[in-house]
């Protein structure tokens, strides 16, 4: 019984159980470190893929809203050439023709694009260019989210 309470008194002394203590506590708050990082890139993910959709969007209906007015097709019909536009950025530095200076939009390969004309696709009806990705996040299992669908939508007045 002595003895036993000599080698306790020298554990404590010698800080073999603070060693152990802190290991669990750190295992404990790195969970919550982590979800935190990885929660917080996630979110700039979701905001920057965001606002390249809406950017996309603009962008393909404005293209529409040009090639109706000066009736340039670059082939196809409308609804590929708007899923094209959404998908691919045109640099006009490289070409001003169609597909010339195009790359992919990074993210924005899984893009759905529809859109509707009001009363109908000529010169002064309203065409909507809606797009819609689907977003899934690295933390989504972890903390129990429900899938994300980021949406974005254009209207211009066709000339």
């Amino acid at each position: 019984m002595n003895v036993m309470r000599v080698l306790r008194g020298h554990w404590r002394l010698s800080g073999l159980g603070e060693r152990g203590q802190a290991t669990v506590e750190f295992a404990i708050v790195s969970v919550f470190l982590l979800l935190t990082v990885f929660g917080t890139i996630d979110f700039g993910r979701a905001i920057y893929l965001k606002s390249e959709l809406e950017t996309a969007v603009r962008e393909a209906a404005r293209e529409a809203r040009v090639r109706t007015a000066s009736s340039v097709t670059c082939g196809g019909t409308l609804m590929s050439q708007l899923e094209f536009r959404v998908r691919h950025m045109k640099n006009l530095e490289y070409g001003e023709k169609c597909n010339e200076g195009e790359h992919p939009r990074p993210g924005l390969e899984n893009a759905t694009v529809s859109y509707s004309c009001t009363p109908s696709c000529t010169s002064g009806g309203k065409l909507t260019v809606t797009a819609s990705l689907p977003f899934q996040a690295v933390t989504q299992e972890f903390l129990g989210l429900r899938p994300l669908t980021l949406t974005a939508t254009a209207t211009v007045t066709l000339e």
